[in-house]
């Protein structure tokens, strides 16, 4: 069961965990605001696996097009119209929402394709 703006029953959510195989990959929001250089921000992709040689270490990165767009916290979207909820592991994280703090644009990055080496889809 889900509650109005499809949150998870906590049993739900705490049985989902133990169902659902171990990410492979973590991707991370990585600004280069108040340093001093010149680039664009970019999405940083982990390897999450413990038996590969790269474990924790940062496989990919995905600069935007943009500079000083200061990427902040990221949301999934997927290919279903409805609210989803965690019970459901069948739902593939497809797409990737970065919001761009300072510059008020939104990247959709395709994570789906190639999870190790995501691309940016639309600005």
């Amino acid at each position: 069961p889900t509650f109005g703006c499809g949150i998870c029953a906590p049993l739900l959510l705490e049985n989902c965990y133990k169902r659902t195989p171990r990410e492979e990959v973590a991707y991370v929001t990585c600004t280069y605001r108040e340093t001093g250089i010149d680039q664009p921000d970019f999405l940083a992709t982990i390897d999450l696996n413990p038996r590969s040689p790269y474990y924790c270490q940062v496989i990919h990165r995905l600069p935007v097009p943009n500079l000083k767009d200061e990427l902040h916290c990221s949301g999934w979207s997927t290919d279903r119209s409805s609210s989803i909820c965690f019970d459901n592991i069948t739902t593939k994280k497809n797409k990737l929402i970065l919001p761009g703090l300072i510059s008020s644009r939104i990247y959709v990055v395709d994570v789906g394709t190639q999870c190790r080496a995501p691309t940016v889809c639309k600005v």
